[in-house]
């Protein structure tokens, strides 16, 4: 009896594994973090919450995807002037050779992304959205705005030590780099995986059941 439970559980782990790299072999899935803890400057400007996100994909292959998305409290939180003109993260193994390549945004006057070297030591890219070098107003990644782009050469990995760089605070135009607030949030297609396989393992587990009762 002992050995048919085992060889049950064992089959029921197989077919949810199966099931699950199924599932994780059709789609990519992003991580999402959203930022709002200061890290330096910012004029001591307090944040509730969180005021922008970023969602990393890695889709393979060593090309990454990114979607970086303004709240419509940016204003709220730090003047009608704020902007986000960069961000920067270290990852976890040093690429060498990076191509950046702007995919679309909603804010007309963002239309490159340019990588870059970061402050950080060892695998540190920065991304400039065009708008920290005197643009307009109208040309600045602002409230309720996003912007998309694709990262190919860094490989797999994590990234870490991320930070916006938020200009145009106050009245004074002053500056703050702010980190992500809370632990990354897995997009809710890795919970689906999650439950599906548990699901499955739960009709297993009965049907299973219900058949050594007869």
């Amino acid at each position: 009896m002992k050995n048919n439970k085992q060889s049950m559980l064992a089959r029921i782990a197989g077919v949810a594994l199966s099931m699950w790299l199924g599932l994780a072999g059709g789609t990519a899935n992003a991580t999402v973090y959203e930022f709002g803890n200061l890290l330096s400057g910012g004029a001591g400007v307090p944040v509730t919450g969180s005021f922008a996100k970023l969602s990393a994909t890695d889709t393979g292959s060593g090309v990454w995807d990114f979607v970086l998305t303004i709240d419509n409290d940016l204003f709220g939180t730090f003047g009608n002037g704020a902007y986000i003109g960069s961000m920067e993260f270290d990852f976890s193994s040093n690429p060498t050779n990076v191509t950046t390549l702007f995919l679309d945004s909603n804010a007309g006057g963002v239309t490159t992304v340019d990588s870059t070297n970061g402050n950080h030591t060892g695998g540190a890219i920065a991304f400039d959205f065009g708008t920290s070098f005197g643009q307009n107003a109208h040309n600045r990644l602002s409230q309720n705005d996003y912007v998309h782009w694709s990262v190919s050469g860094l490989g797999s990995g994590t990234l870490n030590n991320m930070y916006v760089h938020v200009q145009g605070i106050g009245t004074n135009d002053e500056s703050g780099k702010y980190t992500p607030v809370v632990t990354p949030v897995p997009e809710p297609e890795t919970y689906a995986m999650l439950l599906v396989g548990l699901g499955l393992l739960g009709f297993s587990a009965r049907r299973k059941s219900n058949s050594n009762a007869f």
